[in-house]
């Protein structure tokens, strides 16, 4: 593979910043400001960082406008100033990325696609891949190897499915999606119900579908299971994590956050724009407003109003949870204090 090179003037105008130092260094890779070598790029997004600057190797800093970074000498190293790091690290991240490992266009001869299916133009299907019946392929797609399309699925321009994704019948996924390996779109809905003569547990059959919207990435091996009667929908925009449970007839908003390990019971809803940490429970039928956050851990079993933060087992707002753990940690003293007062009596 060529080497990639990029100087601090190309990087600066792929970024929007202002160059403080030589124009003409060249950069061949990037890392964190602590590992970083001679010929690297690295990131200091708040004054902590800019504190190892001066003992860092990296050639170029990419920095917040407004961050001061002692000791630099700018006759020997230079400093990128930007509005957003983080959307300046993306676009960096971008000039290195290597060509992703895709299979080429065409069918693999190991395919096997129903004659019924409808396959746009440019697609890419892997070895092993299995497409049923009445399958609509969108231009442009990406089919990894040992991925399963069900019997009337459809799948939207430019989506890529990566190596052993399985997609339930009749489910709807849109444009511009990402799936990453062992995804599993559609399975049953966890639905059960006691016998007339309480014998035995019922699986309750779930004829629904799940609707993908377009631009939506999804983590490894995240489930997405379908709707009882309805649909499960994931709007578009959001990206979802590795390990994610979606159940049964959720209604996911426009470009949510949701962290890996989050299990989210059946028929929740969840607004726009909201942010959910890693291994949160959320329990059936729960409600969360628009732009409302929850930390990580968390136990939701109540509605969560919109623009709000809250957090811990069961999740309250998060100024009550955190009086709670400053309370909880003063608990030791207080009982030790007690004792004492005890003893004297």
């Amino acid at each position: 593979m060529a080497l990639v090179e990029h100087s601090a003037r190309s990087i600066a105008e792929a970024v929007g910043g202002t160059i403080d130092g030589p124009a003409d260094i060249v950069c061949r890779g990037v890392s964190s400001v602590h590992e970083a070598s001679n010929g690297d790029l690295t990131f200091m997004v708040n004054a902590k960082y800019t504190k190892r600057w001066k003992d860092s190797k990296a050639s170029i800093g990419i920095v917040p406008k407004g961050v001061h970074v002692p000791d630099h000498d700018a006759t020997s190293r230079t400093l990128l100033w930007v509005e957003d790091a983080d959307v300046a690290i993306s676009h960096v991240l971008s000039l290195f990325e290597t060509p992703p490992d895709f299979p080429q266009r065409g069918v693999d001869a190991s395919a096997v696609i129903a004659p019924s299916a409808t396959i746009g133009e440019g697609v890419r299907i892997g070895p092993n891949v299995i497409v049923r019946d009445d399958v609509v392929l969108g231009n442009g797609v990406v089919i990894d190897g040992n991925v399963r399309i069900g019997r009337g699925a459809q799948i939207g321009a430019n989506t890529t499915l990566h190596a052993n994704v399985v997609i339930g019948h009749d489910c709807v996924i849109g444009e511009h999606c990402i799936l990453h390996s062992g995804v599993v779109i559609g399975t049953d809905g966890f639905g059960y119900c006691q016998s007339e003569d309480k014998s035995h547990l019922v699986k309750i059959p779930h004829i629904g579908i799940v609707l993908i919207e377009d631009d939506v990435e999804l983590g490894a091996n995240t489930c997405v299971d379908r709707g009882k009667f309805s649909m499960t929908r994931i709007g578009r925009g959001t990206k979802i994590d590795n390990l994610v449970q979606v159940g049964h007839n959720c209604i996911i908003g426009c470009h949510c956050v949701i962290s890996a390990t989050t299990a989210i019971a059946g028929s929740v809803q969840i607004g726009n724009w909201v942010q959910i940490a890693g291994n949160v429970g959320i329990a059936p039928h729960v409600v969360i407003g628009d732009g409302a956050k929850i930390g990580a851990k968390a136990g939701v079993i109540n509605d969560i109003p919109a623009g709000e933060s809250w957090m811990g087992l069961p999740a309250s707002p998060l100024k009550d949870g955190l009086r709670q753990w400053s309370a909880t940690r003063k608990l030791p003293g207080i009982l030790a204090e007690l004792r004492r007062g005890n003893k004297e009596k």
